[in-house]
């Protein structure tokens, strides 16, 4: 039970080499692995699936061309775009201010997350500006949630994942304090996935516009349940990969007690 705790929390198992299992758990969390003290692996390196590196990339596209494509609109309003969308972006245009304060920290913070998780060498430095850029985007979120256009079906979704994201963003940073780094990493990946949610609600909005003439539903009827579907699915996908990096860790830790016993 004990190595169990140290491999949860970061602490060295005893048998391997610090500075190994350091470098390890403190790179890369998308790719670790468990070496014993002659350097030779024990468990075979886990890197992220690739339907999670995909969905990953695609969401940072959809969220950076979503704050662009707002910005623009809000600075230089289009006179020939199509009703439904000229009425959602005469909405955030009439809050401009919040909706610049909560869009461009949460696009620093996406764009910041390819340094936190997919290189190899540390970028404690793009990790700790996390914290701080996550506490803009939630509070103003939940400004911007009295605002919503959705009434209360898209309020109830942001209440519950901006609540969902600032206190994994919050758990992620008292691991670090503690210097419980794999702990810190997975809270981490959490609040990324949940931030992400809202690229995966874009495509979700598209189905609905799209189909708006068969269904004759307008944004206001179908903006909350895109904001459900969306988070769900980043929310749902993220735990799923996380369970499933659990039980390879069980099967690390059994092939470092197989090897104590060699």
């Amino acid at each position: 039970m004990a190595n169990d705790r140290q491999l949860i929390s970061g602490e060295v198992p005893a048998g391997t080499n610090p500075k190994q299992f350091s470098r390890e758990t403190q790179g890369n969390p998308m790719q670790t692995s468990v070496t014993s003290n002659d350097s030779k692996p024990l468990a075979g390196r886990a890197a992220a699936p690739l339907w999670l590196l995909t969905g990953f990339w695609i969401s940072i596209a959809i969220s950076v061309a979503v704050v662009v494509r707002r910005l623009v609109a809000i600075i230089h309003p289009s006179q020939s775009a199509p009703p439904q969308l000229a009425a959602l972006d005469e909405a955030f245009a009439s809050h401009a201010a919040l909706t610049i304060a909560h869009i461009v920290p949460a696009m620093a913070f996406v764009l910041l997350t390819p340094f936190v998780f997919l290189r190899r060498t540390e970028a404690l430095w793009a990790e700790r500006l996390l914290f701080p850029l996550g506490a803009v985007v939630s509070v103003t979120a939940y400004a911007m949630n009295t605002y919503s256009i959705g009434g209360w079906v898209e309020r109830s979704a942001v209440l519950l994942f901006n609540t969902l994201f600032l206190l994994s963003l919050a758990r992620a940073y008292r691991y670090m304090r503690r210097g419980e780094h794999l702990l810190k990493r997975r809270w981490i990946t959490r609040a990324v996935g949940i931030l992400l949610g809202i690229a995966t609600t874009r495509p979700v909005m598209g189905i609905f516009f799209a189909t708006s003439r068969l269904t004759h539903l307008e944004p206001r009827q179908f903006f909350g349940v895109a904001f459900w579907i969306g988070f769900s699915i980043n929310t749902i996908a993220v735990e799923l990969w996380l369970h499933s990096r659990g039980r390879q860790s069980q099967r690390e830790r059994m092939a470092v007690r197989s090897a104590r016993q060699l």
